[in-house]
């Protein structure tokens, strides 16, 4: 996916290796992503949890313009490749709302039943996860980060569930949003942080 410039050989002949930021740690990186993304969940989920928009197709809608208007902005400070919020942003719109139909098309196909969110939740991310190597260039692994991608969703998916279900109204919907977001945020922090490895790489070796 050359499209979006974001791999080693395209960001090397752009910047140089000088203008290459030094790479954030695999725990800043998670942490960072899960307060960032789970700030930008809170405000999508208060869509749902104030009644906002009515409407189910047009809240699901409007939830996922707020993410795709504020994640990649905030998910693009753990890239190290200079100016680059566009570029990123552009990325994990598309890669986001590849995850969001798949979600949407299992979760309202299947009726709320059947488990349709686990399963839309598991191609949609491991589309994300096939977006965002690509477009890095990284090759390899994809099962260890998908895994590691799904396993922080799911967490942070299903707590906030519980906590939903014991608090209920606004606050309830709200704890779901925080907790889905900070799970999520940790996976993507992770994923960005092992989509990296190959430009850290290219760029150590031309110094």
């Amino acid at each position: 996916m050359k499209i979006f410039g974001l791999n080693p050989s395209q960001v090397l002949e752009r910047s140089g290796t000088e203008k290459i930021k030094s790479p954030y740690s695999l725990t800043f990186s998670i942490l960072y992503g899960g307060i960032g993304f789970g700030l930008v969940s809170v405000i999508a989920y208060s869509i749902w949890a104030f009644r906002l928009i009515r409407g189910q197709w047009t809240m699901y809608a409007s939830i996922a313009l707020v993410y795709l208007l504020l994640s990649g902005w905030v998910l693009s400070r753990l890239t190290i490749v200079p100016k680059n919020q566009i570029r990123f942003t552009a990325l994990f719109s598309v890669a986001f709302l590849g995850y969001a139909v798949l979600w949407c098309l299992f979760w309202l196909g299947l009726k709320w039943h059947h488990h349709g969110d686990l399963y839309g939740s598991a191609l949609g991310l491991l589309l994300m996860a096939i977006i965002l190597k690509r477009a890095f260039g990284s090759q390899g692994n994809l099962l260890f980060v998908f895994g590691i991608l799904f396993t922080f969703h799911t967490l942070g998916y299903y707590a906030g569930d519980d906590l939903h279900q014991i608090t209920g109204g606004s606050t309830g919907r709200l704890l779901w949003g925080a907790c889905h977001g900070i799970g999520f945020g940790a996976g993507l922090g992770c994923l960005i942080h092992q989509c990296q490895l190959p430009l850290i790489e290219a760029s150590e070796s031309t110094n």
